[in-house]
Order: C-alpha cells, then structure tokens, then sequence
C-alpha cells in the first residue's frame, strides 16, 4: 500500500480523489494538509482522517508519506510539486503540471536527480471504454484514423468549485479543459503539430466560456475540439473516423459504453448495465480509481507511467498555442 498525503482538499479532492483513493484498493490516505480549517474539517469527516496540517510543509517533512497528491489551483502546481520531491515523494499532481513549459522541465530535472514518479493527473485516459477504442483501432477495426471529434463540455455551474481561476483567468477554460482533451486524443492520434482555425464566446462569464478549435497532429490526424462551461448536460465525447468505420464513447457519462459504426450498422457495447448511473450520480468514476492504481503501481517500480512529463510538456505547448490565439481572436455570437 502506498502511503499518501494530500495537498489542497478543495472540490475537486471532495468530490473525486477521496472517492477514487477508496476503490483504488492499493492506496493508504494518511495525512491532509490545507491553508483553510474549514476544508480540512470537511475531508476529515469524509474520509476518517485525524492526521492534518495546515502547512503543508510540515506534512511534507513527515518520514513515512511516500507519496503526495497536489489538488490545489494551477499556479501552485510547480512549486509544490518541486518542494515534494526535493523531499523524497512521489507525486500525482492535478493538470496542469506548470503553468509553463520551463516550469514542467524544471520539474523534470528534479525528478531526474530524484529519481521519483511524478504523474499528471488526466484521469480520463484511463476509462475503461477508451481502453476498448484502443484495442478496436489497433486491430484495424475502423481502418486509417483520419478525424477525431471531442467534445468536453460541462456545466461550470453545478460542479460548484471553490475556486474562481476558471472564471476570472481569459485562458481559463483552455488551461482547465483542454488537458483532458489533449491527454485523450494522444493516445490515438499522437500530439499537436498545429493549431488551424478557433471560434470562441461568452455566454455566461466575463471570459471566454465555450470554444471551438481546429487541431492537427504530428499524424497528420485532424482534430476537431468543443468546449463549454455552460451545457446543462454534460459530456465528454469521443469519435474516431476512420477509413471504413467510426468508434465512439461519451467517456463523462457512461465510461463502459461504446458503439461501433461500420457498413451502416451500429453497435453499441455496454460492459455495466443501469447500476453504473448510481455510481454517476456519487462521482465515482472508474477512471480516477484506475490512476491511483497506476500511480501506486509506478511509484513501487511495477509498472512504466503512461503519461510522462514529456508528454505534459507537448500538451502545455498546445494550451499556450491556443490560448495565444484566443486573445488575439475576436469573439463570436453564441
């Protein structure tokens, strides 16, 4: 078991990490630390933690945490995440890793000298459909991978952060959604080369809350990109157009689904029946109790990571192309 502390035990920590830490099975929560009582009260009543900080500092000190995860706002990333390893501990940390390139390689040659895991945290590459469109693609299924279509598009205002980056930073959408986006488009198409075209406007924020883009990849994949702040019904939806076919999964709002599309007839694969939607409906997606798995494993040398630092980096430039662009871009009509 992987003794492990957390660092920042805001919305994000309450309504996934605890949850995922739980079914991970492989993973042992001993300490949480938080600039905010109020926070930490509240993870210690979900969770039965009694061991504390509100420095992290102190926790990180502590000889027994192999580990840490840092679920606090993105302009903290880079610093925690160099101070965990200097103290000896692996670290899964939220998305982005930094806030810029230099920042990510920064953390690379620490992690080098240290010899330690880090691990982005893109929780969604590890669905259990995605798995599945994986192994359909490399089969051949669909033929040549031409397109891919995503959409990740979600109602800010129901998932209650506790937190206002998302909605006072103009690149706040891109740095927050398109991680997600980009760590699940890699994993078939590689990643982007250029960035073509984007469309973008404001339909409930001051900043930019939905954004359409145009994406190529190293490939030669197109990728064509949604994102919102505002859909009353969320989702994150994948399609990969090939050559002779379609796959397909809406990885957000059933992650053990997926259709198949070839010579006009459509198929789609269910691997859990309607008592997936009570896990749903408590935030208990398979895919974050699948990172902590594979994080426990790679900090214990039993398995290779499947996201790298590289990788983040490669993706950090994307976000920085985009969020370039989108300044410069007049907005649009909804």
């Amino acid at each position: 078991m992987l003794r492990l502390g957390i660092i920042g035990c805001g919305r994000v920590t309450t309504m996934f990490h605890l949850k995922a830490i739980n079914n991970a099975g492989n993973i042992n929560l001993v300490a949480i630390a938080d600039n905010s009582q109020e926070r930490i009260n509240e993870v210690k009543s979900m969770s039965g933690i009694s061991r504390s900080f509100l420095d992290y500092h102190e926790m990180l000190r502590e000889s027994d945490i192999e580990a840490v995860s840092v679920n606090t706002p993105p302009n903290l990333h880079e610093t925690m995440v160099l101070e965990a390893l200097s103290a000896g501990k692996h670290v899964l940390c939220e998305k982005p890793l930094a806030q810029t390139v230099k920042g990510c390689e920064r953390i690379m040659e620490k992690q080098k000298e240290m010899r330690l895991v880090v691990l982005p945290t893109h929780q969604y590459v590890f669905s259990p459909s995605l798995r599945k469109l994986e192994e359909k693609l490399h089969s051949g299924e669909i033929g040549d991978l031409l397109r891919i279509s995503v959409s990740f598009e979600n109602n800010l205002a129901m998932y209650g952060s506790k937190t206002n980056f998302r909605t006072k930073d103009p690149r706040g959408l891109v740095e927050d959604v398109m991680p997600h986006i980009l760590s699940v488009t890699a994993l078939f198409a590689g990643h982007v080369a250029e960035t073509q075209e984007l469309s973008w406007w404001c339909k409930r924020y001051e900043v930019c809350d939905n954004l359409k883009v145009n994406l190529k990849t190293d490939k030669g994949v197109q990728l064509s990109c949604s994102l919102s702040w505002t859909r009353l019904i969320p989702q994150f939806k994948v399609i990969l157009e090939g050559t002779n076919g379609r796959l397909s999964t809406d990885i957000m709002i059933n992650p053990y689904a997926y259709t198949i599309e070839k010579n006009g007839i459509k198929n789609t694969i269910r691997e859990r029946g309607i008592d997936w939607y009570l896990d749903l409906a408590q935030y208990k997606h398979p895919a974050f109790a699948e990172l902590y798995k594979h994080f426990s494993r790679s900090a214990k040398g039993e398995e290779l990571q499947r996201i790298s630092i590289s990788d983040e980096i490669a993706m950090l430039r994307t976000i920085d192309d985009v969020a370039s662009k989108l300044t410069s871009e007049s907005k649009v009509k909804p």
